[in-house]
């Protein structure tokens, strides 16, 4: 009996299905296995990012979901946990049923890197160092200002939190996504006497920013200290010192919305003492 011979285009296609149910599969394997971050931490890490009701939370990475859980028992705040293992969506929607908060979480199987994240207020993470980096640009680019990003042990290189805490073995990091506002900006305040367009230029390094009057007035000094950019608030301090006349302190806040800034200066000295009303508009 003469041996059956199997076209080389059968062969071709097992091979092909193969290979792609192995990169689907390879593709689905979680970065991180699974590590809860203990419960005394995720309380920690909700104090810290001052979680509240009318807070949605997303946990990227949520193994048992106990951190979107303890937000929505504890501070009635909505969670939504994100997870590419079906294992461990299966565990976190037992809990929630268990913790009688299943109408206020939900949980999602899917690649948190192509997740929309857009909605959350808090964000939360338990990722190795290189993953964090990796979603960095997709933090800035799908969060609002001011939104709270807390990570448990892992820190996000350059960009330096805006607080953190220890507690045992365990290190956890608060950021606030900073509005955009490096430019230079036209401001628009009757409080400053200015008799010319006046500007600034802001130099922005995530939420550390530096400010700089481009503006000049003859025999006045003006100078800008403790700029601060906090989520989609601003303040910093200017100071017009006259040679022949008083020194002017201007205290300035505001909110950033897109391409203007609005808000309220406190000038002490000088004839218009008290406080005013401010805004400015992204020239560039």
């Amino acid at each position: 009996m003469r041996p059956r011979r199997i076209p080389i285009t059968f062969i071709s296609l097992i091979l092909f299905n193969l290979f792609t149910y192995h990169l689907a599969l390879a593709e689905a394997t979680p970065d991180v296995h699974f590590v809860p971050t203990p419960q005394y931490v995720v309380n920690e890490m909700l104090e810290l990012a001052e979680v509240k009701a009318g807070d949605i939370v997303y946990d990227l990475g949520c193994g048992d979901g106990r951190f979107v859980i303890t937000a929505a028992k504890k501070y009635g705040a909505k969670g939504v946990g994100i997870d590419i293992d079906p294992q461990r969506i299966r565990e976190s929607q037992e809990n929630a049923l268990k913790a009688g908060v299943w109408e206020k979480v939900k949980f999602i199987e899917g690649d948190l890197f192509k997740s929309d994240i857009h909605e959350a207020t808090v964000v939360a993470l338990y990722l190795l160092p290189e993953l964090n980096l990796r979603l960095r640009p997709k933090l800035f680019k799908e969060l609002r200002p001011g939104t709270r990003v807390v990570s448990h042990n892992f820190d996000m290189d350059d960009w330096k939190p805006d607080a953190e805490g220890e507690l045992g073995d365990s290190s956890y990091y608060l950021w606030i996504i900073p509005a955009p506002v490096g430019g230079l900006w036209e401001i628009k305040a009757a409080a400053l006497e200015a008799k010319e367009p006046f500007h600034l230029e802001i130099t922005q390094r995530f939420q550390f920013v530096t400010i700089r009057t481009l503006s000049r007035e003859k025999d006045v000094t003006i100078t800008v200290t403790d700029a601060r950019l906090k989520g989609d608030k601003i303040s910093f301090l200017l100071r017009k010192n006259y040679r022949h006349g008083p020194l002017i302190d201007l205290y300035f806040q505001g909110k950033v919305v897109g391409d203007r800034i609005v808000g309220e200066v406190v000038v002490e000295g000088g004839p218009n003492e008290g406080t005013h009303n401010w805004s400015a508009s992204r020239l560039r």
